[in-house]
């Protein structure tokens, strides 16, 4: 059942040169908390957005999945609710095989009238419309037994691959779009793995020949993430522990982490890392089939920001890595974006939009124009809220020294007394202006250039400009409370 009247959404757009950012925030009437899991970029130029209900408040009853048809301009244009009896933890959504037209979404669902869980598919088109829908039974498991979602994904054969705890076993099965179950079978070799299964990743791992992964936390002596390698057949072929780096240091589980392939031989690994079990960060690791490490780049933050986690990772192009990943832990945060090389060298990377927009961001893709979507949510506040990231050009063609989305962040906004600013670490900052709406400067600094002091300010809007050394300037909205 479509609904259009369940939230209203907030657009913010900075034009700088020919780049662009646009953040639509999405809020929810009622207050539910959100999670953000996919962007898909429809035919007709616009995101389709899929926004799962995250947790349900006392005296609210709707669960389910919330879409969102959005321009690429941000506005708004249609809302699509599909209800369930479960929160969707974990989704499929992603366009049809072969069909342009159409976009498959799909979620465990565990009735509670019965004893049975299935795979609940929807299929729907480019403007929200429900073409079809069907329930694929799964198992017959009683109610009060805890199934865990793993993952859903499409492989390249075309099937939707799903994954499941239950009871401590490990289940894979292979479906057709149609619903056809072609193969279900329980894991054995991860049976009494002693892996920590609450939220862990499966998807593919190589095309040729077609294997799979499982990534998941490992509980024993030498804790750290394990991966298991699967082949079609859902028989396991390999394993991996990742755990201790030498004097690197370790990789840390987490939410978010996930296996990318590269090359035909080598792969990438994105993770939280720890040096010394006092320094945090993200690396992004590449390595050969035989498990050995390649390269590595550690991305490492200072405090506010002293916790980061993984995004996601896009090889766009042979040469040409994205990388994503968010700053902070609860408030401020930010996010950011590197574009890599092949050998992990970074060749810029930016900070991008105010931190308290966000909470935590979940997904990235990039679509056909280059231009990179970004999705985050809130929670833990009274209404929960989406935001899209789009960030307009071709990125990968950027030449190094140009700027083409904003190089700082500014927090908090709306600010007290001192709003903070924190810069690329390739950028150099050369002057901070405060004006009011009515254009008249009223603070200029030319040192100091990390902190702008707002004491003895009226409370309103103002507009502060940052001039690079490179000579371009920046134009941002900030609010004195």
């Amino acid at each position: 059942m479509k609904k259009t009247t369940l939230l209203f959404a907030l657009l913010i757009t900075a034009t700088f040169g020919q780049a662009q950012e646009i953040v639509t925030e999405f809020w929810h009437e009622n207050g539910l908390y959100f999670n953000i899991h996919n962007i898909v970029e429809a035919n007709d130029n616009t995101l389709l957005v899929e926004c799962p209900m995250f947790e349900p408040l006392p005296y609210v009853n709707d669960l389910g999945d919330m879409f969102y048809k959005v321009s690429l301009e941000g506005e708004l244009l249609d809302s699509l609710f599909i209800a369930s009896d479960n929160v969707p933890l974990r989704t499929l959504f992603e366009p049809v095989p072969n069909d342009e037209k159409k976009y498959i979404y799909g979620c465990f669902e565990q009735h509670e009238s019965d004893s049975t869980t299935y795979l609940k598919l929807t299929t729907i088109d480019k403007d929200l419309n429900i073409l079809s829908e069907l329930e694929v039974p799964i198992t017959d498991f009683l109610y009060d037994y805890v199934i865990t979602s793993s993952d859903l994904f499409i492989d390249f054969y075309g099937d939707i691959i799903a994954s499941y705890w239950c009871q401590q076993k490990f289940y894979m099965l292979r479906i057709g779009i149609d619903g056809t179950i072609k193969h279900h079978r329980m894991v054995e070799e991860m049976a009494s793995s002693g892996l920590m299964i609450q939220v862990r990743h499966t998807n593919v791992f190589c095309e040729s020949p077609l294997t799979y992964y499982y990534l998941g936390w490992k509980n024993s002596k030498n804790e750290g993430l394990q991966a298991y390698f699967i082949d079609s057949l859902f028989q396991v072929t390999g394993e991996h522990q990742y755990y201790q780096m030498d004097d690197l240091g370790r990789f840390d589980g987490g939410m978010q982490e996930h296996i990318v392939p590269f090359e035909t031989s080598t792969y990438l690994l994105s993770s939280r890392f720890e040096k010394g079990y006092t320094q945090e960060g993200t690396a992004l690791a590449m390595f050969d089939i035989q498990f050995n490490l390649l390269k590595m780049k550690w991305f490492e933050e200072k405090p506010p920001f002293n916790s980061i986690a993984p995004i996601q990772t896009i090889v766009a192009a042979p040469d040409t890595i994205y990388y994503g990943f968010m700053t902070g832990s609860g408030s401020p945060n930010r996010l950011a974006l590197a574009c890599l090389d092949a050998d992990l060298n970074v060749r810029w990377m930016r900070y991008f939009l105010e931190p308290d927009m966000f909470h935590w961001a979940t997904c990235m893709t990039v679509l056909h124009d280059g231009k990179v979507a970004i999705g985050s949510f809130k929670y833990g506040q009274n209404p929960g809220g989406i935001s899209v990231v789009i960030i307009s050009d071709q990125l990968w063609d950027v030449p190094e020294n140009q700027d083409w989305v904003r190089p700082y962040t500014y927090y908090p906004n709306p600010a007290q007394d001192q709003l903070h600013l924190q810069y690329s670490p390739d950028v150099q900052p050369k002057q901070v202006e405060l004006y009011d709406l009515q254009g008249r400067l009223v603070r200029s600094l030319s040192q100091g250039l990390e902190n702008l002091d707002m004491q003895g300010f009226t409370s309103g809007q103002y507009l502060m400009k940052v001039t690079l050394e490179d000579g371009k300037s920046f134009t941002d909205k900030v609010v004195k409370e």
